[in-house]
């Protein structure tokens, strides 16, 4: 009889998964402040205006009344039955009897405002060409002194003109610029004439003339257009500012120069020795205050503070300042550069720490470096501040994933490596480790959640914790179950040269027996996990109990025949008393192990008969 030892495997589960970092594909780099957005932006116009007038409600015009005040002239009799009269065929839709009249009344009277209005509301009614024409005889009413009643429909008439004929005007720049530019920007200009609140086209015709190299021109229509606009004024207005910059940088550079070498003295000099022409200039004022609040600090070690100003002038002394290095990082990105490039976007940092353009440019180098999280999400939250920088918020969620990845990734390795180290098979010495390393995994499970950062990232979390959790109660229940298999394993190994005698036999069976105790203790507390298991246990510990209470009699059966063979050949020296005895103690123990039938083999039961019969002729 030997033992039975057995490997217990590790209950498996689907495997817990890291966390990938996100690509992140970057758009923006390099365009900030850059002026080559005219084809980009014309495409864009192109595709809008095919669908304006469709995708907008026309302006309903209320038709001409008497009640409109005259501001310009005191009329005569006849002349006041023409307009008269000219009002009443344009509210009946007699529009071409009403120019006719009003061309009569205006060659008697060419300033009269209500008079050249109606006939820029006749024109408009009557489609066509004529439009263009009612838009340039509204145009110098917009500046005059009118009554608020005419003041009214004169500003809605042009809004439903420029409504209509926008579009247009951007689809004719759009196919004539390539073969003819000038004569595209031509155009431009005198409808931006006519409609100077379309902020859009003093943008397009701005962005024209940098195309042909007159900053100088580009810069007063985008500024006319920034003070006119009523329609995208802050594109206009911000690229004015862009535009100012771009003609003062050559002017300042000496200034910003020695403000980059830290002296600050040198660069308020070279500020004050600039021509007047250009020194004069808010931004620059801004850039010599900011100089000198720098001087007043104690200690110049420290980061400087932020400049005292508005933020959308803060930004125009950030692009003076750093502006051109922005661009040389951008290119070095763009060419593989990327380790130059962090070593440049740091150092400029140093100076103008709060810049959104740099703060992005440098979150996204880090990003792609793989350096410093924290620092690059801490600069794309800077630069999400900024809302024309589209991809910041993007580039944040990217880094957040990649900020959570470094903490959580590491604990699923360690996860995954923990359970690959019992997956040949499992001792009570390799679970007791599996559960040390496991428990230390969940100490840290606070700082896991705390890093989370994304709803992947929680879900990953909660499913590691959920893993771990599992794996521990499990590891109890094997630790219970690979204990009691040892145990089994160490009784049974006392015996592994078989069993010789029935004491053996019964110390045996009393280990087996406690053993059994035990397991059956054990299946009451156990999960479901390894109840099969300890079933599987209690089966061959009951199986070896059986056996063994077999081979117990197989024993008791050789050792009566021994004691019989042996009072046989004593019996000549022994009194007859004393033989029969011993004799009838023999028989008494051979019967009853004879009625343990199922106990006996067919050679056990062979002997026993023999003996009983022996015995009991010798004892008549």
């Amino acid at each position: 009889m030997s033992g039975t030892s057995r490997d217990h495997t590790f209950q498996e589960i689907r495997p817990v998964q890291s966390l990938q970092t996100p690509a992140f594909e970057f758009k923006e780099v390099g365009e900030h402040g850059d002026f080559a957005a005219h084809d980009r932006r014309l495409e864009e116009l192109a595709r809008q205006a095919a669908a304006a007038a469709a995708s907008e409600t026309a302006l309903v015009l209320a038709p001409p009344v008497a009640a409109l005040a005259e501001m310009s002239l005191d009329l005569g009799s006849d002349d006041e039955d023409l307009l008269e009269d000219a009002r009443a065929n344009a509210a009946a839709g007699e529009y071409g009897l009403a120019l006719e009249l009003l061309g009569e009344y205006l060659e008697a009277n060419p300033q009269h405002q209500e008079g050249r209005y109606l006939r820029a509301y006749c024109l408009y009614h009557l489609d066509g060409p004529d439009q263009l024409e009612a838009l340039r005889i509204l145009r110098p009413l917009r500046d005059e002194q009118v009554a608020d009643d005419l003041r009214a429909r004169i500003r809605d008439l042009r809004r439903e003109l420029r409504r209509r004929l926008t579009p247009l005007e951007v689809t004719a720049y759009t196919e004539k610029v390539r073969s003819d530019p000038q004569g595209a920007l031509a155009r431009v200009a005198a409808f931006v004439e006519l409609a100077p609140e379309e902020g859009t086209l003093s943008s397009l015709l701005a962005l024209g003339q940098v195309r042909g190299g007159n900053l100088e021109e580009a810069l007063g229509t985008a500024e006319r257009g920034a003070a006119e606009a009523d329609v995208d004024g802050e594109q206009v207005a911000a690229l004015a500012r862009r535009l100012r910059l771009a003609l003062l940088a050559p002017h300042a550079a000496p200034a910003v120069s020695a403000y980059k070498t830290g002296d600050l003295e040198r660069a308020r000099r070279e500020l004050s020795r600039m021509d007047p022409r250009w020194r004069r200039s808010v931004v620059l004022d801004d850039f010599d205050a900011y100089l000198a609040l720098l001087l007043d600090r104690p200690d110049r070690r420290t980061p400087p503070p932020p400049p005292r100003v508005p933020a959308d002038r803060a930004g125009d002394l950030y692009s003076l300042i750093a502006e051109e290095d922005g661009r040389r990082a951008a290119q070095l990105m763009q060419t593989g550069r990327a380790d130059q490039a962090e070593r440049l976007l740091a150092h400029v940092l140093s100076l103008v720490p709060r810049f959104p353009w740099l703060n992005f440019l440098y979150a996204a180098c880090l990003y792609r470096l793989h350096r410093n999280p924290d620092r690059a999400a801490s600069c794309a939250e800077t630069a999400r501040q900024d809302p024309t920088l589209t991809q910041a918020g993007e580039l944040l969620e990217a880094i957040r994933s990649w900020q959570e990845a470094m903490v959580i990734n590491p604990a699923v390795d360690e996860y995954l490596a923990a359970m690959e180290s019992v997956r040949g098979g499992v001792s009570v010495e390799r679970l007791t480790a599996l559960r040390q390393r496991l428990a230390t995994l969940e100490r840290g499970f606070p700082a896991l959640r705390a890093a989370a950062r994304t709803e992947t990232g929680a879900k990953v979390v909660r499913e590691l914790g959920q893993a771990v959790a599992e794996r521990l109660a499990e590891i109890s229940d094997a630790i219970v179950v690979g204990g009691l298999y040892e145990k089994y394993d160490r009784i049974m190994s006392t015996v592994q040269g078989g069993v010789s005698s029935a004491p053996e036999a019964d110390r045996l069976g009393r280990s087996l027996d406690g053993l059994a105790t035990e397991v059956k203790n054990a299946q009451q507390k156990a999960k479901k996990g390894a109840t099969d298991q300890l079933a599987e246990l209690a089966s061959l510990i009951l199986t070896r109990r059986a056996e063994l209470e077999k081979v117990k009699v197989s024993i008791q059966v050789s050792d009566l025949v021994r004691r019989f063979n042996d009072l046989a050949e004593q019996g000549r020296y022994s009194g007859p008393y004393t033989v029969r005895s011993q004799l009838d103690g023999i028989l008494q123990e051979a019967r009853r192990l004879r009625r343990a039938k199922d106990l006996l083999d067919s050679r056990s039961q062979s002997l026993l008969d023999q003996l009983i019969g022996t015995i009991s002729r010798t004892l008549r």
